[in-house]
Parts: C-alpha cells; sequence; structure tokens
C-alpha cells in the first residue's frame, strides 16, 4: 500500500500549506462574504464548520486529490465488506459493525459478523 506522505497530492497539499501559513483568518472571511456558507454543514443538529480553519477552495481539491489518489472510495468499501484491511491484526476492521443500526448484515470472511 502506498503511503499517503509519498504521494503526489501530498506533495501539492504541502506546497500549498506553505503559501496559505501566513495568510490571517480575519482575511480570509474579508475576501470571501460566503466563507461561513461554503464551509460548514448541518447534519442533524450537528454543525460541522471549517470555515474558522485556515482552509481555501484549493485546500479542499487538493485534499479531495489525496483521497482520490489513495482511493478512499475503495477502502471504504473493503471496509463495509469485511475484507482484512487491519494489516497489524491480519483482519477485518469492526468499527461498522458497532455503529450498525441497519438490516444490512456485516460479513467477516465470509459469515456474518455476531456483533450487533
Amino acid at each position: 500500500m502506498t503511503q499517503p506522505t509519498q504521494t503526489k497530492a501530498w506533495l501539492a497539499l504541502q506546497a500549498h500549506q506553505k503559501t496559505i501559513a501566513n495568510i490571517h483568518m480575519r482575511d480570509l472571511f474579508a475576501s470571501d462574504s460566503t466563507r461561513f456558507t461554503k464551509h460548514s454543514y448541518l447534519f442533524n443538529d450537528i454543525l460541522f464548520d471549517f470555515s474558522k480553519n485556515r482552509i481555501t477552495d484549493e485546500t479542499l481539491n487538493l485534499l479531495f486529490n489525496l483521497a482520490k489518489e489513495m482511493d478512499l472510495p475503495g477502502w471504504i468499501e473493503k471496509m463495509f465488506t469485511g475484507a482484512p484491511i487491519n494489516f497489524t491484526e491480519h483482519r477485518s476492521v469492526l468499527h461498522i459493525a458497532l455503529r450498525n443500526r441497519s438490516n444490512r448484515p456485516i460479513l467477516v470472511d465470509g459469515t456474518m459478523s455476531c456483533l450487533p
């Protein structure tokens, strides 16, 4: 598996960080009146407000590029299908089984997990 820090996307993020390191938060808000709307998300009663972080649209694009380069959707699929992605213990990760409230069974090595 490729290490994230060895990817082109990571190197691009490092270079980007150097360009925005000295930008002040008040300048980010002053230059974009829609910053809060663009960088905050409401899920049920939980507000995720990323607007008060030193990020730009470019930062998010670079992070999405890293997710693509690391095949994040593929790894999520492996997690949900019970593939052995815990390399240190050579087994599936069962985080999702602990939180499973659906009728969808969680399979580990082709058999249903005993976790709720």
